[in-house]
């Protein structure tokens, strides 16, 4: 069994991780150059864009994934970390239920303010 203190390591690692790099991905994005930023696959409805999600945010989906598992384990709660909101930012932009869903630029613009303000 691993202990809980290389669960704990782990997961500031990978939170670490995520926000170094989410930033000035977010950053780029609110600037106008990346309006897809919130497209990826486990959250894209549009079969269009199938070939054009953002890599980038793909893999940070990824890393998401994992620090929300390990949470899990440690009991830890996940509402507000970085992990949960860029999938609720992924599935906002992918909502095709709301007609007047933002675009990538502000969801970007948006999700900045919202991790600033923490």
């Amino acid at each position: 069994m691993v202990s809980k203190t290389k669960l704990y390591t782990r997961l500031d690692s990978l939170e670490a991780e995520l926000r170094e790099g989410l930033l000035p991905h977010l950053e780029n994005a609110a600037k106008g150059n990346n309006d897809l930023i919130f497209c990826v696959k486990a959250f894209n409805p549009f079969r269009e864009l199938k070939h054009r999600t953002d890599k980038v945010t793909e893999g940070f989906i990824e890393i998401g994934a994992q620090i929300l598992s390990l949470r899990e384990k440690l009991d830890e709660p996940s509402e507000g970390t970085l992990a949960e909101r860029i999938c609720w930012y992924c599935r906002e932009w992918s909502n095709t239920n709301n007609h007047h869903r933002p675009s990538g630029v502000r969801l970007a613009k948006q999700f900045l303010a919202e991790i600033r303000n923490k």
